[in-house]
């Protein structure tokens, strides 16, 4: 006698086949690593998988890097002092009116106005120091760790490749990272009078040839889709001080922000934020509706670190800090005070556009950065060391336009300016944006059929 059998639902990862399974707008990463600290927490240990790492049978791709963590973190903050020498601080006197010269800070037309050999020596010390840092995290005697380092260079010699940098306290500035194109590519020998002779390759940075994002442990629930409302219409909040143009020499750059995303063929709403009452306001609100949040203002992130003054002075003295229009200091206790009872409603992309603020592997990133993201932002993207105000403005047009008006991905646009900056203009500075997580973030009205970017 046959019976109906009998069925238990233990598990059902699908929502009732509610949700789906790898959609098309997020990509497959060609490697993942993830970096977490030994358990002596003197050094960091790698994980490595993805189509970059061969399935041979022999287990998955576990090392412990060679250079202890204070020593990596040395290494990270000598290549943003390179650049920032290199790029940012780089001048000359003006034969004509006696001011000094920064072609990089001054204009983003840097290849006009830049002679070539210097440009190309420039390029090179980059490549040098990117590289450096590659080897410090990537080289060392461990046979597992060579097999990683063997396989993950083998990747990216071979083609673009979509990578995916996890850690939630190992923050490398990926894209400025340096691999030779070719095994035989020799950094170290001297620069000759000819460009076809240079050993350094545009193709050698990781944030030039490559789409790459840092990650962080698992956020559950993490959708890459900015939901826009019927209308279509972004919400923008521009959190600004607005005296930033008025430093020496005068550069709008604040200034053009509301008319950069008014201007868009995407209906926008701005709201411009200038105090700090303002900023609080609009963060503690349960119905905190940005979908874009942009800071554009000067920031402070010490020399030493935080919370290691004595008393309330010099808690204060060493804490980073940013102000907007009203020169009243924002402090990340700020942010956890303000901070909802729930998440962001709208899960902000995150842009910062501020001096030193943005240098993300300094201690603006594990206290701001992470703040914002811990409180429900989606992504966030800025620069690795000072962001020049004539280059901010161009950067975020651009930017900004591909992400309102073309609907890509950001990724897929961060990798795309920094092509463009190199090639047309000869400036490396597209190489500094960083971004931390979200790297197929993109605008989707619920009402379109498809999920994929618009």
């Amino acid at each position: 006698m046959s019976g109906q059998l009998r069925h238990v639902v233990t598990q059902d990862p699908a929502q009732r086949m509610q949700t789906a399974w790898g959609p098309s707008y997020n990509r497959a990463r060609t490697a993942h690593l993830r970096f977490t600290r030994d358990r002596d927490e003197r050094y960091y240990t790698v994980q490595a998988w993805g189509p970059a790492f061969a399935e041979t049978g022999g287990g998955g791709y576990q090392a412990r890097l060679a250079a202890e963590a204070d020593r990596i973190q040395g290494g990270i903050a000598k290549l943003r002092e390179e650049w920032q020498r290199e790029v940012i601080e780089r001048g000359w006197a003006d034969p004509e009116t006696g001011r000094t010269v920064r072609p990089f800070v001054d204009d983003w037309r840097t290849g006009a106005s830049v002679p070539q050999a210097v440009l190309r020596r420039v390029w090179l010390s980059l490549a040098r120091s990117g590289h450096s840092l590659f080897r410090m995290l990537f080289h060392g005697p461990d046979a597992a760790l060579a097999e990683i380092t063997a396989q993950l260079t083998q990747a990216l010699r071979a083609g673009p490749c979509v990578l995916t940098m996890e850690s939630d306290d190992l923050y490398v500035p990926w894209g400025m990272l340096y691999t030779p194109p070719l095994d035989s590519d020799d950094l170290l020998r001297d620069q000759s009078s000819d460009p076809a002779d240079d050993a350094w390759s545009l193709d050698g940075f990781w944030g030039y040839r490559h789409v790459v994002e840092h990650n962080f442990s698992r956020m559950p629930g993490f959708d890459s889709r900015i939901a826009l409302p019927d209308d279509g219409r972004v919400a923008v909040g521009l959190n600004v001080d607005g005296r930033v143009d008025e430093e020496y020499p005068r550069t709008e750059f604040v200034g053009a922000l509301p008319g950069i995303f008014e201007g868009c063929d995407r209906r926008s709403r701005v709201e411009v934020r200038g105090a700090k009452w303002e900023l609080a306001r609009a963060l503690s609100s349960p119905d905190f509706g940005d979908h874009i949040s942009y800071f554009g203002c000067h920031a402070e992130v010490g020399s030493t670190g935080y919370g290691r003054g004595s008393g309330a002075a010099g808690y204060g003295a060493t804490q980073p800090y940013f102000v907007l229009g009203d020169d009243e200091r924002i402090y990340v206790s700020d942010l956890m005070g303000w901070r909802p009872v729930d998440q962001l409603a709208s899960s902000p992309l995150v842009f910062v556009a501020a001096c030193q603020g943005g240098q993300l592997s300094s201690d603006f990133y594990p206290s701001f950065g992470r703040q914002l993201l811990d409180m429900g932002a989606r992504c966030l993207v800025g620069p690795q060391i000072d962001l020049p105000r004539a280059f901010a403005r161009e950067y975020t047009a651009r930017f900004f336009t591909s992400f309102l008006d073309k609907g890509g991905r950001i990724g897929d646009i961060t990798q795309a300016l920094a092509r463009d900056f190199a090639r047309e203009h000869g400036n490396p500075l597209g190489l500094i944006f960083s971004l931390h997580r979200g790297m197929d973030v993109h605008l989707w009205s619920p009402n379109e059929e498809s999920g994929a970017a618009h």
